[in-house]
């Protein structure tokens, strides 16, 4: 097994990890544990570029992959619209037909996106080599810089609103850094030694906010008496 595909393999379990931890906390907790157009984009991601545009590099793992990820993301898509709106509600004072709408255009244009940029992406020879999924790992790179800063908001959102545990966990926080930025992030620059440089701003914007995001967890779990490596 290279480089390339034994990272994809330990990214996949890590963000397992993460996806497992996500629905066990939102139901345990009747929250959800994954910011809206975090969840919005990684959701449409997985299903345009495992089901629609299954992939043609990466082989069965990332197929595998890509498939449990996205069975995972039914789940927590469901503690969303289940638990969400009083979160959306203490935010944005708004009714539960506007959270609705913002919801429903949330997960639409996201799959806009994807649908259309993971093509518009591969045409560009000189880098994607007309590998459509090759554009999906650009476009997943950008999305996890995008989500990274989404969790530390929804902290402080929540912190705000007196309930920032809820729906979380550590493991929720350090999977998703070892996802990301410590093996397909480690990945992408040794497999692209010369030119990995502007991915390299997203993938240590992801590192950074996950990890500070870690640490926010680590202690707010601490203040509240739990022990943050017994919390799933």
């Amino acid at each position: 097994m290279d480089i390339n595909s034994t990272m994809i393999l330990l990214s996949g379990i890590a963000w397992t990890i993460t996806y497992i931890a996500l629905v066990y906390r939102g139901f345990k907790d009747k929250s959800y544990g994954m910011p809206l157009v975090a969840l919005a984009l990684n959701f449409t991601w997985e299903l345009t570029f495992s089901i629609i545009y299954p992939p043609q590099s990466g082989g069965t793992i990332a197929t595998i992959i890509n498939t449990i990820w996205f069975i995972c993301d039914i789940a927590i898509v469901i503690s969303y619209f289940k638990f969400g709106y009083k979160y959306v509600k203490e935010s944005l004072n708004v009714n539960k037909k506007t959270f609705l709408l913002i919801s429903i255009l949330a997960f639409l244009i996201c799959f806009l996106i994807m649908y259309i940029g993971g093509p518009f992406f591969a045409q560009f020879n000189n880098y994607f080599n007309n590998d459509l999924f090759e554009s999906a790992k650009f476009i997943a790179y950008i999305q996890n810089a995008v989500m990274s800063v989404l969790f530390v908001n929804m902290f402080y959102t929540r912190k705000k609103n007196n309930h920032p545990i809820e729906g979380q966990s550590f493991y929720i926080a350090l999977m998703k850094m070892i996802g990301t930025a410590f093996t397909v992030g480690i990945s992408y620059i040794l497999l692209h030694p010369t030119s990995w440089y502007f991915m390299g701003v997203f993938i240590f914007t992801s590192l950074i906010f996950d990890l500070w995001y870690s640490v926010l967890i680590f202690r707010e779990l601490r203040k509240h008496g739990i022990n943050p490596l017994l919390r799933l």
